[in-house]
């Protein structure tokens, strides 16, 4: 990438075109000094992104880029809630760049493993109550193509306070009837109260009840 692009938050043309595609959420967004515009164009600004990026097989990380972008899209981007198409260098995933012209992909996430996986919680953990108060996708799937969800849930254990925590969990298609503000779903609460898996098909069976 020439010096001057590179200077002035040109995308790296060749990390576009050849580094591992992914998936990232914009979560901060600075604004620089620097302006460019090409004839009639659009004015863009140089901005330093944030993002949480997450590739096909990998845990979630943070990198951060230095890219510019069209002025009157910025307030489009929402911090956290925006989510992006990225290229990560394969020898270094923190060298990243957006492809803004590109849609986000769907990425499978790695599969877990030890005392919070989804299937230890299930098989070894606490059954409790919980009220879905909002879900929406990830864009992730799991290693078996399940998609995989953000949960605002209000746990309820017996005996003890409600608690709201923020999950996600994989939804399959059967789990899909039961995803709206309010549903009230069967849970398994693992050993870290925040370690929470929805029972899906408890949710079924207790629903042909």
């Amino acid at each position: 990438m020439g010096l001057f692009s590179k200077m002035t938050g040109g995308a790296d043309k060749k990390l576009l075109a050849t580094g591992l595609p992914g998936r990232g959420i914009i979560t901060d967004l600075k604004l620089t000094g620097t302006t460019i515009q090409t004839g009639n164009g659009l004015v863009q600004r140089t901005c330093i992104f944030t993002l949480e990026v997450s590739l096909d097989g990998k845990d979630p990380y943070t990198a951060t880029c230095k890219q510019r972008i069209p002025e009157i899209e910025i307030a489009q981007i929402q911090p956290g809630g925006t989510a992006v198409a990225v290229r990560a260098n394969p020898d270094e995933l923190t060298e990243i760049a957006i492809d803004f012209n590109t849609q986000p992909p769907v990425v499978t996430t790695p599969g877990g493993s030890g005392n919070h996986s989804a299937a230890e919680v299930l098989a070894t953990g606490t059954p409790a109550k919980a009220v879905i108060v909002e879900s929406q996708p990830l864009g992730k799937k799991t290693p078996a193509g399940v998609d995989v969800y953000a949960f605002v849930l209000t746990v309820m254990p017996d005996g003890k306070d409600p608690y709201q925590i923020q999950v996600g969990n994989p939804v399959p298609p059967a789990g899909l009837p039961f995803l709206f503000p309010g549903s009230h779903v069967p849970v398994k609460i693992g050993s870290d109260p925040n370690a929470v898996v929805i029972d899906w098909d408890q949710a079924k069976a207790e629903s042909k009840d």
